[in-house]
């Protein structure tokens, strides 16, 4: 059972997610059936690493992504997040007009093949501190997994997890 809990930050809006132990879900079989490539995002979003934050926020808003991959021609530098633009730029109080994608991204992408397993999937989030993997198939990335893609199923029930 996925169990929220209201944080120390009271009104916040921050909440802890426990997650079911990995043994219980092996137990009941439900993550490791689950391929990523049936939980992925299919549409990647990519951005120039000269391209500066207020652009790069702007491309997450109108497309409803929390995170861009980095591109220089065809290779992918790395990935720019909601996060990255909150703890590096806002938070540092540069400005987001001026500063380029390039000076606040992660690098390098972490991925994982398209048919693995979500539970890995969460796992390497959970280990590495991310809410983003590259999804990648003969070497190439061809999604994006997020830990808000692998929390949809407990929504679509019609219900919040844990009532």
């Amino acid at each position: 059972m996925l169990t929220i809990r209201p944080s120390s930050f009271g009104s916040s809006g921050i909440h802890t997610v426990v997650l079911p132990s990995k043994d219980r879900f092996r137990k009941k079989g439900i993550a490791s059936m689950v391929k990523v490539k049936e939980m992925m995002a299919k549409n990647v979003f990519t951005v120039s690493k000269k391209t500066k934050i207020k652009e790069t926020a702007d491309l997450m808003k109108k497309n409803g992504v929390g995170s861009l991959l980095v591109k220089e021609e065809d290779q992918i530098l790395g990935i720019i997040t909601e996060t990255d633009i909150v703890h590096k730029v806002v938070a540092l109080g540069l400005s987001p007009q001026i500063t380029g994608v390039d000076a606040v991204m992660s690098y390098p992408l972490m991925t994982i093949e398209a048919d693995g397993e979500v539970e890995e999937a969460g796992q390497q989030m959970v280990e590495n501190g991310i809410r983003h993997l590259g999804v990648t198939q003969d070497g190439q990335v061809i999604g994006m997994i997020s830990m808000r893609d692998l929390l949809r199923p407990f929504y679509s029930r019609g219900k919040a997890p844990g009532s």
